[in-house]
């Protein structure tokens, strides 16, 4: 692999096709031989291979930071696409900043600011804004919306200085259903005297409500296991989380939190780490879902397993690939490491005595 020529030293990233030739090389397999059956047989291989590093549970660079809404009197909370575990969860609350509230393109905006969501800023043409301007600069750290309808488009999160020129500071596309909270944090938000929400969509902005919050505290949740989660009385009582049960179904793993959200936990959030599951790789031109530190383990676990499972490969070189795989593997996992503190949690107890 050539080096970039910034002088930054970072390696050419590998395709699948790239790192499936120079395991097929090590396996013995000549590159003239590569036909589309082997290279297909390749690809199933690799993502077994990425199924096997997720088992061992040291892929930091699949471990993400995201904010899921509650919603009262829902006691299941649904963990996004592609969370294989959650690692750690906290539940934040925030302090709401309500200026003179304001929409450019029609409807009542103070029915986005008004603490109900069954009323809405229902506005009357597309592309348009919603939001409040405040008597002195405020800062904002968080926003979110509730859709009280559903919407398929782009969102802006600005803020002015004089309340004529506004500049985004983040932005969100995609599907939002009826009735659903989107939360984002404003990284690096300035204090400003005018805070709002843009949509680009072909459809009306209608927002149920509008929170600008900013103060954020945070406090830890304690997981439960399954015997403690089955011996609680009342699965149903009221109040803001403070516990909760991960449920590690096969295809769609939630959490089930107790107490169940109510009012007074409508505007709360949860902040939760997790460890996703690494990209499939369904074409061989596709580039790899993980870090370059791990190339040559990937690639001496590949050329491992296809000289076992493939008839074209030199089966004798088996021994001298298991040797090469676990010396690759070793290092790359004595490098998926952070440099932070240590501190040992000795974990005992998966389950009650």
């Amino acid at each position: 692999m050539s080096t970039s020529g910034s002088n930054s030293g970072a390696l050419r990233p590998f395709t699948a096709r790239e790192l499936i030739e120079e395991a097929t090389s090590r396996a013995g397999i000549r590159p003239a031989q590569l036909s589309s059956e082997i290279i297909e047989k390749s690809l199933d291989q690799l993502n077994l291979v990425f199924t096997e590093m997720l088992n061992r549970g040291v892929q930091l660079w699949r471990r993400q930071r995201s904010i899921l809404p509650v919603y009262m009197n829902r006691a299941i909370v649904p963990l996004d696409p592609g969370v294989n575990m959650v690692a750690k969860l906290t539940r934040r609350s925030l302090s709401r900043q309500v200026g003179v509230p304001f929409s450019n393109q029609g409807g009542d905006a103070s029915l986005a600011f008004d603490g109900l969501l069954d009323t809405a800023c229902a506005q009357t043409a597309t592309n348009g804004s919603v939001g409040c301007l405040f008597a002195s600069p405020i800062q904002i750290t968080t926003v979110g919306v509730n859709f009280s309808e559903a919407m398929a488009g782009a969102f802006f999160y600005e803020y002015t200085q004089d309340g004529v020129t506004w500049t985004a500071l983040d932005a969100y596309s995609g599907e939002i259903g009826a009735g659903r909270w989107l939360w984002r944090d404003l990284d690096g938000a300035p204090a400003a005297l005018g805070w709002r929400v843009r949509s680009v969509a072909p459809t009306f902005f209608a927002p149920a409500e509008i929170y600008f919050g900013n103060t954020p505290t945070e406090i830890v949740l304690g997981p439960w296991n399954l015997d403690e989660y089955n011996a609680m009385p009342n699965k149903t009582e009221p109040g803001r989380v403070v516990n909760y049960y991960q449920q590690r179904d096969r295809d769609a793993p939630v959490l089930m939190v107790w107490p169940v959200p109510d009012q007074s936990a409508m505007y709360d959030q949860l902040v939760v780490w997790t460890y996703d599951f690494i990209q499939t790789v369904d074409l061989a031109t596709q580039a790899l879902d993980v870090p370059r530190r791990w190339y040559d383990a990937i690639t001496a676990k590949l050329a491992r397993r296809l000289c076992r499972s493939l008839p074209e490969a030199d089966f004798g070189r088996y021994d001298m690939l298991r040797g090469e795989e676990l010396e690759a593997v070793e290092l790359a996992e004595g490098e998926e490491r952070d440099p932070s503190n240590v501190n040992i949690d000795l974990g005992v107890g998966v389950y009650t005595a």
